[in-house]
């Protein structure tokens, strides 16, 4: 069925032509009992209509699933000039430690991402929808509908997140982040490399026996993980090295989670690696303190590798080797990108889709073994 068109003839301006395909500001305004022209005035002026009608047409709009045309938004004398990060995240951790971590980790991205908007002149909204929260979705989308930001970047660790399904059916402009999620604008930093450099750079200081710690404790092939491990199967299969199923180890993202897995390790009779890379420098600070409380010495007898290159790394006793990430330039890529479609001068169908290359930057604690 062809999308229906309604002239909204406004009470001080000229009739605002809504498409909406199944849905109509007339439909709208059946559900709250009101005249169309007065659905009109809230998407345009709600500044005139009293709070209470306005809340009743509002949660008219929610219910019906209602979205203004984008022509129509972008005829709003006030546009909101905010920018959303949407982070999508899995079921509540039990642990108010874990909760704290995901918030910390969030804080770091956001204040880059408010120090770029800043500079767009927009304002950045943050967002968080957990798995086990069944309002979650709809709190996302009333975003959308009620037209409070312009635009919505989403973090999401799965292709088939169902905020990214929201977005695309929507044809609302956003921008994925972490994620190459085909057929949307995304910036991603290249993954497999990473850890390819990496186990290639442990392999050419004497490492035979690398353990891979994925990151992934509740089983989730998540497209991250996927592609880490992917580096590194490829890394050994160059050198000829075989793959040991038993050397690519989930784990979570804590430093907690990075010592339980490495005093594990060390209790593997006749099985211990020779060098670990961890999912991020947090968990490699765990497995730097099981070494340590187990006597081994790094680098002389295992190498660590981190992720993400935080500061502290630099200032570990041993200093830590990390996969730098190039945080700033994504971030700028993704907002110029969401500015652009916000704006019209980038096409919904022109895909900006990027890739972005780490580099590694080895310290201390990768060092090649000194013969004595």
């Amino acid at each position: 069925m062809r999308p229906r068109r309604v002239a909204a003839a406004l009470p001080d301006g000229p009739a605002l032509e809504v498409t909406m395909g199944q849905t109509t500001i007339k439909d709208v305004a059946r559900r709250a009992g009101v005249s169309f022209q007065t659905v009109s005035l809230v998407l345009n002026h709600p500044q005139k209509v009293a709070r209470t009608t306005r809340e009743t047409i509002e949660t008219a709009m929610r219910d019906l699933d209602f979205v203004p045309s984008l022509a129509a938004r972008s005829l709003r004398k006030k546009p909101s000039r905010s920018i959303a990060c949407v982070f999508s995240l899995g079921a509540q951790p039990a642990a108010d430690a874990s909760r704290l971590r995901e918030e910390a980790e969030q804080g770091l991205v956001l204040q880059t991402f408010g120090y770029v908007t800043d500079q767009h002149g927009y304002t950045l909204v943050h967002r968080c929808r957990r798995g086990d929260d069944p309002d979650g979705l709809s709190r996302i989308a009333s975003l959308v509908s009620e037209a409070r930001v312009d635009g919505i970047v989403a973090f999401a660790d799965r292709q088939d997140d169902p905020l990214i399904g929201l977005l695309q059916a929507k044809r609302f402009p956003f921008v994925v982040f972490g994620l190459d999620v085909p057929g949307t604008h995304y910036a991603m930093r290249a993954e497999r490399d990473a850890v390819h450099d990496a186990v290639r750079h442990l392999i050419l200081a004497g490492s035979r026996a690398i353990c891979l710690l994925t990151g992934a404790e509740d089983g989730r092939l998540l497209r991250a993980v996927t592609e880490r491990v992917r580096g590194y199967r490829d890394a050994l299969a160059e050198a000829g090295l075989p793959l040991r199923d038993d050397l690519v180890v989930a784990c979570d993202g804590t430093s907690e989670g990075g010592y339980r897995v490495a005093r594990a390790l060390l209790e593997r009779p006749g099985a211990r690696p020779d060098a670990i890379v961890a999912a991020s420098d947090r968990v490699a600070f765990g497995v730097l303190k099981a070494l340590h409380e187990g006597g081994v010495q790094v680098p002389a007898e295992i190498r660590v590798v981190g992720f993400d290159n935080l500061t502290q790394g630099a200032f570990s006793v041993p200093s830590l080797t990390s996969v730098d990430v190039p945080t700033l330039d994504m971030v700028r890529f993704a907002v110029a990108t969401l500015v652009e479609l916000i704006e019209g001068t980038r096409g919904p169908d022109n895909l900006a889709q990027r890739l972005f290359p780490t580099r590694l930057v080895v310290r201390e604690s990768t060092e090649a073994r000194t013969q004595r």
